[in-house]
């Protein structure tokens, strides 16, 4: 806390080296400032950046935690509480628009896979992890991509011989694949040739037609329901352990909330008794699973302290990594495939249509032009124009030419992770060819076609930390700054733009852009705030979250590991 008496002495001390330099014109056309609210602090220490404002030293802030208005070195200190914070440089409150809270929590209880650069290596970590956790019955891992490994092939359950007593799951980085062993085959009762082939899915399987040990979007829900029935079911304990967890990682990671994708209903009901208990750090915006029955009579559900249900989370199709994303034409690297749809396009209207009906969001996963261009459709078939409910396409990472008129007819947010590029540019190309790369992760056509743009990261997929789907957006490469002037760099966005996407666009998205996303007047003072300065470009290998404010409560946030993206 600093007092009028010091905060005034810093600012004369100031001022004698230099010239103040002139507020910017938004505020100099302000007469005389009305009377503060009671309850009013003014927060000083980082420079407030509001991209859509600009620089202030200050902000006041009423006792509800609402912004009162800016507050200028060039004017007088006003005669009110002061709050000092940590950090150099503070942005309006930073969103995740799209991750899986569950699944970062559960992270320190699985073997964790990122980087994998062979079976053996993969096998090496699951032999670890077994031994240390010997009570648990079935072993769950995340991160493998066979892109690392030689030649690229997929493995097999025979490549995966650690821990042959207990049945191993291992998703692939974007979890629209596992690779599973021989025992996991067997007590799922996928082991022989005559398992059938499964709608939306594929089971890999050898010249024999007996399953490999890799399955893929909807076999591997089909196999996870099975091994599931012989294993004791999750409990409400482990539901909360993993979103506090997730929840508490978020906030270390800048933010101040994240959007939920596919949360189930037990789940939500458990994240609504934390929320009753003020246990969160973070907003959660709500999308319920859509595939599940139970979560439509939710939508429903009144907002809580920080929770608000906004929608439900549909599949359209897989993922490009393991080639189930749906292609308008064959992959490039596979000539006899095109991927497939996980739903049925009608299916899929059918349930959009449900959730617009009820004045809710559908939010569609779709990774391939064709599945990009089904969920436009879905979307059209629900409403004509969907303008005023937002409905959203996830991730659009291949977008056919013709399609990106169709979400700006039906106003649909395009919400998309930076760093879903970065991790994919090593085969992106193998996968689609040098032609249809030219829209893939095509953020700037996007803006250039005025699309609401709404930042995330698909963590666990990727990681939760903002800095790294900032920098990624910025610059196009990956975190060691590969490659040189970056992958497809007419793609990047600059940083303003990348700083909205992660808030004003990311709360434009759940319809809370009047009240969040900025320092404006009025707005809730949330807060993400840095040990650098973003502006400048050579802080990025050092820069580090300070902490969080959610509604005027200041959050430190603990180490993160080593600083930088």
């Amino acid at each position: 806390m600093r007092t009028v008496a010091s905060l005034s002495a810093l600012l004369l001390l100031t001022a004698c080296g230099s010239t103040p330099a002139p507020a910017p014109a938004w505020r100099r056309t302000e007469t005389a400032a009305p009377a503060l609210p009671p309850g009013t602090t003014l927060y000083v220490g980082p420079v407030f950046y509001d991209p859509q404002r600009g620089p202030s030293p200050g902000l006041l802030v009423d006792g509800a935690g609402v912004i009162v208005r800016a507050w200028d070195a060039d004017q007088p200190v006003p005669d009110v509480p002061q709050t000092v914070l940590a950090g150099t440089f503070a942005v309006p409150g930073l969103h995740d628009a799209h991750l899986h809270v569950e699944g970062i929590g559960r992270r320190a209880e699985t073997v964790q896979l990122l980087g994998a650069g062979s079976p053996q290596e993969v096998n090496r970590k699951v032999a670890a992890f077994a031994a240390a956790h010997p009570d648990v019955p079935v072993i769950y891992g995340r991160g493998w991509d066979q892109s690392l490994f030689d030649g690229q092939a997929f493995p097999t359950a025979a490549d995966l011989t650690a821990a042959p007593d207990r049945p191993v799951v291992l998703s692939r980085v974007d979890g629209h694949a596992i690779w599973v062993n021989a025992l996991a085959l067997e007590r799922a009762g996928f082991a022989a040739a005559a398992i059938p082939d499964i709608d939306g899915g594929e089971i890999l399987r050898d010249t024999a037609g007996v399953p490999t040990g890799i399955l893929v979007d909807n076999a591997e829900e089909t196999f996870k329901a099975a091994l599931a029935e012989k294993l004791p079911p999750t409990s409400d304990e482990d539901r909360a352990r993993w979103l506090q967890n997730g929840l508490q990682a978020c906030a270390d990671a800048g933010l101040v909330a994240v959007h939920d994708m596919g949360m189930s209903p037990e789940s939500f009901a458990v994240l609504q008794q934390m929320d009753a208990k003020t246990l969160l750090p973070a907003r959660v915006f709500v999308y319920l699973d859509g595939t599940q029955e139970a979560s439509y009579p939710l939508l429903a559900t009144p907002p809580g302290r920080r929770v608000a249900v906004r929608g439900v989370k549909l599949y359209a199709d897989g993922a490009m990594g393991s080639r189930g994303a749906a292609l308008l034409a064959p992959y490039s690297d596979r000539p006899d495939h095109r991927g497939s749809m996980v739903t049925e396009p009608k299916l899929l209207e059918e349930r959009a249509r449900r959730a617009h009906q009820a004045g809710k969001q559908v939010a569609i996963h779709a990774i391939g032009d064709r599945g990009v261009r089904e969920a436009l459709s879905a979307i059209g078939g629900a409403e004509a124009d969907a303008r005023t409910v937002r409905h959203r396409v996830e991730h659009a990472q291949l977008v056919d030419p013709d399609d990106f008129a169709g979400f700006v007819t039906l106003g649909v947010i395009a919400s998309m992770q930076p760093t879903h590029a970065t991790s994919d540019m090593r085969w992106a190309e193998q996968r689609v060819g040098p032609d249809r790369i030219q829209t893939a992760y095509a953020w700037r056509t996007m803006l250039d076609n005025k699309i609401p743009l709404a930042f995330g990261s698909d963590a666990p997929v990727e990681s939760e930390r903002v800095l790294g789907g900032l920098f990624a957006a910025v610059t196009r490469t990956d975190a060691q700054g590969e490659p040189p002037g970056g992958w497809r760099p007419a793609q990047r966005v600059s940083l303003d733009e990348a700083l909205r996407a992660f808030s004003a666009g990311a709360a434009f998205a759940v319809h809370r852009e009047q009240d969040l996303g900025g320092f404006g007047p009025g707005q809730r003072f949330d807060a993400s705030v840095f040990s650098h300065d973003l502006r400048h470009d050579d802080v990025w290998d050092v820069v580090a979250v300070r902490g969080t404010v959610v509604d005027g409560q200041w959050r430190a946030a603990a180490p993160a590991g080593p600083p930088g993206p």
